[in-house]
């Protein structure tokens, strides 16, 4: 088996090679669960991250990218902040626009600036 380097190795080991089940632990304590065109993940202190591999039409790949929702979801796990949909698309934009984040899909897919694979 392949070392997996980032969420395509892992999305690639479980659909395509079959090395790896749907739901596991990786050796570094990780739980993971491949969905639709992304993976949930939760941390050993039971922190839930979920990502979908989105194509950056500028990269011209895919590239690991969380929308709003995600990041709602992830709020209330933490707290109950107040935050709405719409405050939080406009701060990932403003965050983009800042350079911080990656606007992959238009108000709707956000990257981190330095996305897996590096530059195309």
């Amino acid at each position: 088996m392949l070392p997996i380097a980032d969420i395509a190795d892992l999305l690639a080991a479980v659909r395509s090679r079959r090395e790896l089940p749907r739901q596991g632990l990786t050796h570094s304590g990780i739980e993971y669960t491949v969905h639709g065109a992304g993976c949930r993940m939760v941390s050993s202190d039971r922190r839930v991250v979920d990502v979908d591999l989105v194509t950056d039409p500028v990269l011209g790949r895919e590239v690991e990218a969380f929308d709003a929702w995600r990041i709602r979801w992830f709020l209330d796990e933490a707290a109950d902040d107040g935050y709405n949909h719409e405050e939080i698309v406009e701060a990932c934009i403003d965050l983009a626009r800042d350079g911080y984040l990656r606007e992959v899909v238009e108000g709707r897919w956000f990257a981190l600036p330095d996305a897996p694979g590096g530059p195309a």
